[in-house]
């Protein structure tokens, strides 16, 4: 009997368990899950689920923990490849074949160690102390202007919490996308009552049960400071196993097999992905990526079947009155144009006269059309 191990126990490794039992009903799979949880989706713990329009139930992924093995509370801590195991703290784990689905883990701001009022969003249980935190609390600041940031400040808008979001850039999102996305994100901030402090840095000190943040050229009193400010994919645990790129994530190729090996994939955060549409390596922190990439990886190593993953990326971010949908690989360093569409914007990001990306604001109806014709551009270079 072949033995499948995933190590992971987030979307990416749920995903890549479940196809991989269907594809082969024989197969030994244990998935090895850092969290003491259960398989659940992140999108949501920024938004429905802080304000209570999602239950815990609903964020659970179908089918959490069933056809396979799975140990949670069980992080990896090495891989010996000389033997095909994957090691923890308690046990070694003999794998023929292995899908490394790690995720990513918070980048952690200096000087803004996690406590009782400094908090990283990116688990169920970091959701929950903030969910806790916002039934309570006057003021919240959010040190970071990515999409985060952003969903994390309506929600507790929503919930009648004073909001300041503190971003070093002079654009709020500015690795991501171009200003005129940008403005629109930032003009809906205002709008709701949020303060933006733009093209600062930040520093923070204790003041009795409350935290004293600086941005340069003012101050305040916060009760809790939320930091988003980007994440790194989870491969410390490897001790340099596997070879890694440029972005840190583990090196694939199109198929999701990890360079240089026949029985070892990677999905999700932790994977740059060699894609082929776009003749380079990228690293995606969407939803939907991930849960693509674990299907291309499980008929990889499963049923040996090299199906190139080729998915024009796709993801998405509800900012209260705002749908902010993105296609492709937009970049800040691309020219942005902006096309008319009927109830909403369009972004178009062009290198040359190829479209490499878009983000649709209020526009879902056009994200059909959107796909088809960046996937003819890219196609057609």
């Amino acid at each position: 009997m072949r033995r499948l191990v995933v190590v992971g126990g987030a979307l990416a490794g749920h995903r890549s368990a479940i196809h991989a039992r269907r594809l082969d009903p024989d197969l030994d799979i244990t998935v090895l899950a850092a969290e003491d949880e259960l398989p659940y989706q992140r999108p949501p713990l920024s938004k429905g689920y802080l304000l209570g329009t999602v239950s815990a139930q609903r964020v659970r992924l179908r089918g959490a923990g069933e056809g396979y093995r799975l140990l949670t509370s069980t992080p990896a801590t090495g891989l010996d490849l000389a033997q095909s195991r994957v090691l923890t703290h308690e046990a070694a784990y003999q794998f023929d074949l292995l899908i490394v689905a790690t995720g990513a883990r918070p980048h952690q701001l200096e000087g803004f160690s996690p406590d009782e009022s400094v908090l990283y969003l990116r688990t169920v249980g970091d959701a929950n102390r903030l969910k806790e935190a916002l039934s309570r609390i006057h003021h919240l600041t959010i040190v970071g202007g990515g999409f985060i940031g952003a969903e994390v400040a309506v929600s507790a808008r929503r919930l009648g919490v004073e909001v300041t979001i503190v971003e070093q850039s002079a654009h709020l999102l500015s690795r991501a996308v171009g200003t005129g996305v940008s403005r629109l994100i930032e003009e809906n901030l205002q709008q709701l009552g949020i303060q933006l402090a733009l093209d600062s840095s930040t520093t923070i000190e204790s003041v009795d049960r409350q935290r004293l943040v600086r941005d340069g050229s003012r101050e305040w009193l916060t009760d809790l400071v939320v930091v988003g400010v980007g994440v790194h994919p989870s491969t410390e645990w490897l001790g340099g196993a596997l070879p890694l790129r440029a972005d840190r994530g583990i090196a694939v190729n199109e198929f999701g097999l990890v360079d240089g090996y026949s029985q070892i994939a990677a999905a999700g955060d932790v994977a740059s992905w060699h894609h082929p549409l776009y003749a380079r390596p990228l690293r995606f922190e969407h939803f939907e990526v991930a849960a693509n990439q674990a299907l291309h990886t499980a008929e990889a190593l499963v049923k040996n079947e090299r199906v190139a993953y080729g998915d024009l990326p796709f993801g998405w971010s509800d900012q209260g009155e705002l749908l902010v949908q993105i296609l492709g690989v937009p970049s800040p360093d691309l020219a942005e144009e902006e096309e008319s569409v009927v109830g909403g914007r369009m972004f178009l990001y062009r290198r040359d006269d190829r479209i490499e990306g878009a983000v649709l604001v209020n526009a879902p109806e056009e994200l059909m059309t959107l796909r088809d014709r960046i996937l003819s551009s890219l196609s057609s270079q």
